[in-house]
């Protein structure tokens, strides 16, 4: 391909180039923080960056908010930044053509003589990506990667060995309830102004400090008051809708469980694990997937998930892992004071995304005061695996009793949790033995009520734990 015909296929993608300023006014005005996180990165560190997560979370269009930020805040020159995605139809079904696209773009690096920065969408259809990356970044070539995929995680996470110690991960998951409500209330500007004046409570929880936490809670439920019914209204949608951004603009609720079936599930089920696997029978995986969004919460194992949903043993030991490395359940197990020793056995299984249990499960009511337990165990998981802090999160049980969950964190540390969000709910004796027996800093019990206090436990509203933890 010569130069002319490159030009013209990377300027549509690079609309800076030419001083147009249609593509702004395409973005939302909202920034997931992923963008401001990746802005550090480039500042800080030499490494690649890449940003990896489900389909449809919104990982290009945070490509072009940093973009635009590199632009309008930094004064980077437009010529410097380049945005290309190799799933462009004309180059994608040849392997040739993405190889001379690619050496196209580092040949304008060496005649630069500048810091470029390039962002590469969809890379993982560009055959060996990881070998070309390692190969101009061993170089010392002048130019920051920013590399973002769609494919499922395993297939470029096994790409990505070969990088280690070269690049650096954000994965991206769908919008957390938090910026749900920052999306959802986007307009009244106060409301992000004071969420972001509360940010030590997650500090607070493990620093042990019951006390601040309550004042820091109830000081923002006096601040958030005349948002306090529309919260209420949020958590609902929040069940219902869940993190896709673009379920939200879908008024039907069976577009929206059309939406999700054909684009995160079909496609990773049938096209992204057949992929990785070559096992040509993605209906069983479907069948036993089914199963797990049915039982959420549900202490379980390989043997019982085959017999009650009559798949083999085999397919179910083989693909529960990858359903979790794909982005559809987040699994946890059953806890030990040693979280990094191997363990196999019973396990738990929550959906990603609440929206995605729904559409499987064709079900788009607003969850009843019954199901509102499970989701808001379901709520909490997917808080506290975001949290950097973490080494793990597992559940602890002895015979019939239990604690939803344990965050251990800075070595042999523990934050057990309890979700008590279903009313009249007795507090755990289980909760008691585990403070006895490993003597954490803190206990706490995520509630339904509007109050946050210190008794023996902290008793945490659900509302504020999602919003500020």
């Amino acid at each position: 391909m010569d130069q002319q015909a490159v030009n013209a296929m990377l300027t549509p993608y690079n609309p800076w180039w030419t001083h147009e300023n249609h593509w702004r006014s395409e973005l939302p005005g909202y920034q997931r923080p992923i963008v401001r996180q990746v802005l550090g990165d480039l500042s800080d560190i030499r490494q690649v960056i890449s940003i990896t997560g489900p389909r449809r979370v919104g990982k290009s269009t945070a490509l072009k908010h940093i973009i635009q930020t590199l632009l309008d805040e930094q004064q980077v020159p437009e010529k410097q930044l380049l945005y290309f995605s190799f799933d462009d139809p004309e180059v994608a079904a040849s392997e040739k053509l993405q190889h001379e696209i690619f050496d196209d773009l580092m040949d304008r690096v060496v005649k630069g003589g500048l810091t470029f920065y390039f962002f590469l969408d969809e890379i993982q259809r560009l055959p060996r990506w990881e070998l070309f990356i390692k190969k101009y970044y061993d170089l010392k070539y002048p130019v920051r990667f920013v590399i973002s995929g769609s494919a499922s995680s395993p297939i470029f996470r096994s790409s990505q060995e070969s990088l280690l110690g070269r690049i650096k991960d954000r994965h991206l998951l769908p919008f957390s309830f938090r910026e749900f409500c920052q999306y959802r209330f986007r307009k009244h500007h106060a409301f992000s102004d004071i969420l972001s004046d509360f940010s030590p409570l997650r500090e607070a929880l493990l620093e042990g400090d019951g006390q601040l936490a309550v004042q820091t809670v109830n000081h923002l439920s006096e601040e958030l008051v005349e948002f306090e019914s529309k919260i209420d209204q949020a958590v609902i949608a929040y069940c219902r809708d869940g993190g896709f951004p673009e379920v939200w603009d879908l008024t039907d609720p069976i577009r929206k469980i059309e939406y999700l079936m054909e684009q995160q599930v079909r496609k990773v089920l049938y096209e992204d694990l057949m992929m990785l696997t070559k096992y040509r029978k993605p209906e069983n995986i479907l069948r036993f997937f089914v199963y797990l969004l049915s039982h959420p919460g549900i202490e379980i194992n390989i043997k019982k998930v085959s017999s009650e949903s009559g798949v083999e043993q085999r397919i179910v030991a083989d693909n529960l892992p990858r359903l979790e490395m794909t982005d559809l359940i987040l699994r946890i197990q059953k806890f030990s004071s040693q979280p990094l020793r191997a363990r196999q056995g019973n396990i738990k299984c929550y959906p990603i995304d609440l929206a995605l249990r729904n559409a499987v499960l064709k079900n788009w009511q607003s969850p009843d005061d019954q199901m509102m337990g499970y989701y808001a165990e379901n709520l909490v998981l997917r808080e506290l695996i975001s949290w950097q802090e973490r080494i793990e999160v597992s559940y602890y049980r002895e015979k019939n009793n239990e604690v939803d969950f344990i965050f251990t964190y800075g070595g042999n540390q523990y934050l057990p949790i309890e979700v008590k969000y279903r009313s009249q709910q007795k507090q755990s004796a289980m909760l008691r033995h585990f403070c006895k027996k490993y003597e954490p800093k803190l206990a706490m019990i995520i509630t339904r009520d509007k109050k946050c206090e210190m008794n023996d436990y902290l008793n945490l509203p659900l509302r504020y734990f999602l919003l500020i933890a």
